[in-house]
């Protein structure tokens, strides 16, 4: 009786052991597993980082402007259409001045080259509020061009981060080149390109997106996306943006005065006509 009670505690021995060793078997399978995922998402992450970093590196500081191109860094309309801006023919934003620091946090009083448009429009196109800006005003906005008034839109790269590939740049560079490569396109593109946000809720467009919306603007720009074209000019207007004490997007101004985007107060449309009849 004892020898059988002996092998029945040496067989539960036995498959105790060999459950022991198949659980071990597990969590070394698992853990081996997870370190495998873990090396190569280290791995992926690092291509990305290194691969946003060779782009970001592959700007350069000075670069060609658009004919419509102004000292501030916008894009000049009249009648709708781009015009002849007055900035160099090549821009560069590391000799753009520092903010003054006393005047740092607070909104400018006043907006650099005021005479250069009736109506000048600061935006980001990954932000959230110049979406919002667009989609209620476009269509005075372009009233107001057919009337004869011309716009400047300075489009920074505030939003700019690796999660969007630079997407505020990559869309600020390609409404440039619709505004030097197809004219009569490029107001309904930037128009476009802020009604987007809809679809993308900031997570930007790739490149081939971008050019897919300029096509239905009626603009083949994508050599001049592709190639980073205006990217330079994209920040030199960020740079002097940031000189002129611009903290935020969208940042709007009619015949240099100030326009309140409160939301509760007049309409950006009646404050134009305003200022502009005053």
């Amino acid at each position: 009786m004892a020898k059988n009670k002996s092998a029945g505690n040496s067989r539960d021995a036995a498959r105790q052991a060999h459950a022991n060793q198949l659980a071990a078997e597990k969590r070394r399978s698992r853990t081996i597993t997870w370190t495998i995922v873990g090396v190569i998402a280290a791995v992926v992450a690092i291509i990305v980082v290194v691969t946003l970093m060779n782009t970001s590196r592959s700007i350069p500081d000075a670069g060609p402007t658009p004919t419509s191109g102004t000292a501030s860094g916008g894009i000049l309309f009249e009648d709708g259409v781009p015009a002849e801006g007055d900035a160099p023919d090549e821009v560069d934003a590391t000799e753009v001045d520092e903010p003054n620091p006393e005047s740092a946090g607070a909104s400018p009083t006043e907006v650099p080259g005021a005479d250069s448009a009736d109506i000048i429009i600061y935006a980001d196109a990954n932000c959230v509020h110049c979406a919002s800006f667009e989609a209620e005003n476009s269509e005075a906005i372009g009233e107001l061009a057919a009337d004869g008034h011309s716009v400047e839109y300075r489009l920074v790269n505030f939003l700019d981060n690796p999660g969007t590939d630079n997407y505020s740049s990559r869309a600020a560079n390609a409404a440039t080149c619709a505004a030097e490569e197809a004219p009569e396109s490029s107001l309904d593109f930037v128009s476009e390109l802020f009604a987007s946000y809809n679809t993308h809720q900031g997570a930007g467009l790739t490149n081939d997106e971008l050019e897919g919306v300029a096509s239905d603007a009626g603009a083949d720009i994508s050599d001049c996306i592709s190639d980073n074209t205006y990217r330079p000019f994209v920040n030199f207007t960020t740079a002097k943006a940031i000189e002129a004490g611009i903290a935020g997007t969208p940042s709007v101004w009619v015949d240099g005065e100030y326009y309140e985007n409160t939301g509760g107060g007049e309409s950006f449309q009646e404050f134009a006509e305003a200022q502009l009849e005053g």
